[in-house]
């Protein structure tokens, strides 16, 4: 288990972002992108941003107000994370140096589910939990992603949906089956990256599954080097209607995890990349 230089992460020049929510561009790659900047790399790389679930009613800590569906609080809470995120990203990656499109799905809170039994407020759910507009979002992913994947020297970022929260997975299985239809005539890359702070707080069995994930779709694992403190410093700045004291534990807990198993120096993040093999299609 080696790191991988920065340089080596990424080595397509278009990196498509797929965030689920406003804050997950920070909370999936922050700690990549930190490094590009550190290492003066930034220009070599192309971001591209594609919000999917941007219709949303939740707020940190507001209890039932996060089960009202209606136009007014779907303003109210979209109009708040919306601007939450373009200072963060702008912070991230520079103001006017990246793309960033609203693809208008409802986020889960909104689409009416229910509280996980977590420590963290999230709706955890898989293929059996799926309704007919899960299912509909999923189709519609699949298609986009489709698309994205026409596009040559491009990176398309997955969530790795750790503890399956039912918005994440539904991206990330978009992304893996689109990846094993598509096979080699899928000109850009699939990237699955863990999501934070789901690893830092999943379960046993929960972080088994996602290495099921991996074992089953033949990822390869790269482990690099980032400063979780920098991204906890920038999602208490700008997620200020979003973050819980939990997130810091999620993050410092999994850069930990890695930076044990890899004995490095620094915190550790992962992301995984999908290879093309016979049986992949």
């Amino acid at each position: 288990m080696k790191l991988t230089t920065v340089d080596k992460v990424i080595p397509e020049k278009n990196i498509i972002v797929l965030s689920p929510h406003y804050d997950d561009v920070l909370f999936m790659l922050g700690g990549y992108i930190t490094e590009l900047k550190n290492s003066g790399l930034m220009k070599t790389k192309s971001f591209h941003i594609k919000l999917i679930f941007s219709r949303s009613n939740y707020q940190a800590r507001e209890g039932k107000a996060n089960f009202d569906t209606s136009t007014k609080r779907i303003q109210h809470a979209t109009g708040i994370r919306l601007i939450e995120d373009q200072a963060c990203n702008d912070e991230l990656l520079g103001s006017f140096r990246y793309t960033y499109e609203l693809l208008g799905e409802s986020e889960c809170f909104a689409r009416g589910k229910a509280m996980a039994d977590s420590e963290m407020e999230f709706p955890h759910g898989m293929y059996a939990d799926f309704n007919e507009k899960d299912t509909a979002i999923f189709q519609r992913m699949k298609q986009r992603v489709k698309a994205y994947a026409l596009q040559p020297d491009t990176a398309i970022i997955f969530p790795m949906a750790i503890k399956e929260h039912i918005d994440h997975f539904i991206v990330r299985e978009a992304g893996i089956s689109v990846a094993k239809e598509l096979g080699n005539t899928a000109k850009a890359k699939f990237y699955f990256q863990e999501d934070k702070p789901y690893g830092g707080i999943a379960t046993q069995e929960e972080l088994e599954r996602t290495e099921a994930f991996i074992g089953s779709n033949k990822l390869e694992s790269k482990w690099y080097s980032y400063n979780p403190e920098k991204i906890i410093e920038l999602a208490f700045e700008h997620y200020v209607s979003q973050v819980e004291e939990v997130y810091k534990t999620g993050v410092r807990s999994r850069a930990n995890y890695w930076k044990d198993k890899t004995a490095s120096e620094k915190g550790v993040d992962r992301i995984c990349q999908f290879q093309i093999t016979k049986d992949s299609y």
